[in-house]
């Protein structure tokens, strides 16, 4: 319930009072209302949250469904409240009731701040030299920031090393481990397990969408590109999708709304999940993208929606190859580029591969959760804010 950084000053200050059979109103003096339920108010009663930890230790069950308020008071700062049950009394400072109001007057607006881009990135790419970025915080801070909103960056001036990749990555957070490893290497193989690892041409997707939950952000360091072709390419997934949002409603709906079966499997793994292609929360703001063609199953829904269904998966595919959206980039030993993996779609340009299976083009790569990355960026953001 505590604050670990220091408010701005607080100016609003409560009109009136008043006490309902299951809730509490507040009319604030800027002339919102709030309600408060009494049910939520028990629940973050703040002698409830382990002083250390700030975790909850108040156990809901312990007080009735009925419980409510018999006397509520306040002063300039804080509410006082006096319970029905145990004799209990609960102090909330005002100004947190008000960051945490759920009433219509202070219902949240799009709070993302995710920037959408198409071509013209590439003139505005937020791009951080690598000894800048292992050396300064405020340089990671600032970088973090631009990654959140774009989805994408350059790090230039990787050493070329095994361990370049993971410096960067680590000064993030801890690595996700997949099937693939901790680390992998982005090069054409022998009697390949993945797509990735040959010379063709490899189409904009999302990787690992097989998984419960896909890797947050991918790192793809470069540490040679010598072969003919093999330019990265790099789509916002999230402009697109608004883009089929507003141009086709019904395919939106249908793939954000049906779930299809998704796989990858080889002899050492068979990792399924079941998710829709686009995920948006409650508000429709955009959460996820798992577009992959290769590791889609065979679709399934019922024989209603299969026709339109597949209209729409291809509605999408085709505006994912638009070329007003889709970046390429030929990538030169040293650069390193990371991306949001559930957003920003990436692919190749097919190459000639060297003799041998080796030198033409490698990438090493590795995966940070989303989770992971918010947290680093919002324990900075606390000094640099």
């Amino acid at each position: 319930m505590s604050s670990l950084a220091q408010k701005e000053q607080f100016d609003v200050s409560v009109k009136t009072l008043n006490l309902s059979e299951r809730s509490l109103e507040i009319r604030w003096s800027d002339g919102k209302i709030a309600t408060f339920h009494y049910l939520w108010l028990r629940d973050n009663c703040p002698s409830g949250f382990h002083p250390s930890t700030q975790e909850r230790l108040f156990n809901l069950t312990t007080v009735s469904p009925d419980i409510r308020a018999v006397k509520a008071t306040f002063d300039e700062t804080t509410l006082y409240v006096t319970w029905s049950e145990g004799a209990h009394k609960s102090v909330y400072r005002l100004q947190w009731l008000y960051e945490n109001a759920y009433s219509p007057d202070f219902k949240k607006t799009d709070t993302s701040i995710t920037v959408p881009w198409g071509t013209e990135i590439l003139n505005t790419m937020y791009e951080v030299d690598y000894n800048d970025l292992m050396q300064d915080d405020l340089a990671l801070f600032n970088w973090l920031k631009a990654v959140q909103k774009s989805g994408i960056s350059y790090v230039r001036n990787v050493p070329c090393t095994d361990e370049g990749v993971t410096d960067v990555a680590n000064r993030i957070s801890f690595l996700r481990q997949t099937n693939f490893g901790t680390v992998f290497d982005v090069q054409s193989k022998p009697n390949p397990i993945n797509n990735a690892y040959t010379s063709e041409a490899l189409p904009l997707h999302i990787d690992l969408i097989n998984q419960e939950i896909p890797p947050g952000y991918q790192f793809l360091h470069c540490l040679a590109n010598d072969s003919r072709g093999g330019e990265s390419t790099y789509a916002d997934g999230f402009r697109i999708i608004e883009e089929l949002r507003e141009t086709d409603p019904e395919a939106f709906h249908l793939l954000s709304t049906v779930t299809v079966p998704m796989r990858f499997h080889d002899t050492e793994t068979d990792i399924r999940t079941r998710n829709t292609i686009i995920n948006a929360d409650e508000n429709g703001q955009l959460v996820e993208l798992r577009y992959s063609p290769h590791l889609v199953d065979t679709f399934d829904m019922d024989e209603s929606m299969m026709d339109s269904f597949y209209l729409a998966f291809r509605k999408l595919m085709v505006l994912i190859n638009d070329p007003r959206f889709v970046i390429s980039v030929k990538m030169k030993p040293g650069d390193l580029c990371i991306f949001d993996n559930r957003r920003v779609m990436h692919g190749r340009n097919a190459y000639e591969a060297g003799d041998g299976y080796s030198g033409a083009r490698h990438l090493r790569g590795c995966y940070v959760d989303r989770s992971d990355f918010e947290s680093r960026l919002r324990v900075l953001g606390r000094k640099y804010d």
